[in-house]
């Protein structure tokens, strides 16, 4: 029954497409010839007000042209919505290309590697590292980039030793069941 009906709208949308009036115009001229009778009404009349008075801050200046190398530095400065004149005494301004604050030089760099995945074969874990643009494969005891020894896991943390300064250094990866 159901196939019967489908069939019989689909006919019949068929037959109304084939034999739809080819003048739509006629449906159109209709509307605009009854818009086009109607009467306009009078423009409002607009008074022009005096015009607030703009604050040099808030005013927009046209972008000028900088070449690519500029615009690409410029993209992530430091930027403050706050205008010299709004800075309280006292309050230090940060500068943008600020030098950091030395690191000490007993500390290990950070770790280069991020978590990828981990792999058991035959009851040996094997875990899946990034470095970079690298991917590495660390077992414990691996040594890695030749600065790094991958010591285990502990509690859902990678363990490293810095080699250099023989120094150990954990990469949480949350629980590795």
């Amino acid at each position: 029954m159901k196939k019967i009906v489908l069939g019989t709208a689909a006919v019949a949308t068929l037959l109304a497409a084939i034999f739809a009036p080819e003048d739509e115009g006629s449906i159109v001229g209709a509307a605009t010839a009854t818009t086009r009778r109607m009467e306009r009404a009078p423009a409002p009349v607009v008074i022009a007000a005096a015009a607030p008075a703009i604050n040099p801050a808030l005013a927009i200046h046209p972008r000028r042209n900088l070449d690519d190398d500029e615009e690409a530095a410029s993209l992530f400065t430091r930027q403050s919505w706050q205008t010299p004149q709004n800075i309280m005494p006292g309050q230090q301004t940060v500068q943008a290309d600020a030098s950091p604050v030395a690191a000490d030089p007993n500390a290990p760099p950070p770790l280069p590697f991020q978590f990828l995945g981990r792999f058991v074969d035959e009851g040996k874990a094997a875990y899946f590292l990034q470095a970079g643009e690298r991917n590495v494969v660390a077992r414990p005891g691996d040594l890695l980039d030749e600065r790094y020894r991958f010591d285990g896991v502990v509690q859902g943390t990678l363990q490293f030793t810095y080699l250099p300064l023989n120094q150990k250094q954990t990469l949480a990866v949350g629980d590795l069941n």
